[in-house]
């Protein structure tokens, strides 16, 4: 028969006096994914401000991190009386995702679950901010797009720009 249990406390020849060591690989693991982190940052800081003195489309930065263009002026009332996304709805969305450089690496449309977490953090987040029928600019820091491992034709740690497109909902 099978039960469930828990262990029993410790003899006391079992314990030590001593704290518990951090591992050094980990410490300094954490770190250097610290400091490609505000790396990260600091480059889509600037390529935020350099598209809005060249195209004069502003950014706002997300939560997360990432950075989401704003609406121009004359279209925030256009999307006042959208439908937008809610916990657990099924959306009908377009993800371009480029290189800093503007290389197109994918292009995809599927239907996602909002909150499910099945995009990246970067493109959750913005989905929150859009109108149905809305596309929107996020620019991606590694940490918010595909992380440390990357995702198909995208490198782990690699910045990346994502075309958000909200279709409708299914």
């Amino acid at each position: 028969m099978v039960a469930c249990g828990r262990t029993g406390p410790q003899r006391p020849t079992q314990r030590t006096s001593e704290p518990p060591r951090m591992d050094s690989t980990v410490t300094s693991l954490l770190e250097l994914n610290r400091r490609m982190a505000c790396e990260a940052d600091k480059i889509l800081l600037n390529m935020a401000d350099s598209l809005q003195r060249t195209n004069g489309t502003a950014y706002a930065q997300l939560a997360c991190g990432g950075w989401l263009n704003k609406r121009a002026a004359k279209d925030s009332e256009k999307y006042l009386y959208e439908d937008t996304p809610q916990f657990n709805e099924k959306w009908l969305i377009r993800i371009k995702t480029y290189r800093l450089n503007g290389t197109l690496v994918s292009d995809t449309e599927a239907t996602y679950t909002v909150k499910k977490y099945d995009l990246p953090i970067a493109v959750e987040e913005a989905i929150e901010e859009m109108c149905a029928g809305e596309t929107r600019i996020v620019l991606a820091p590694w940490y918010v797009a595909y992380g440390i491992h990357g995702k198909g034709a995208v490198a782990g740690y690699e910045n990346v720009i994502f075309e958000v497109t909200l279709k409708n909902k299914k």
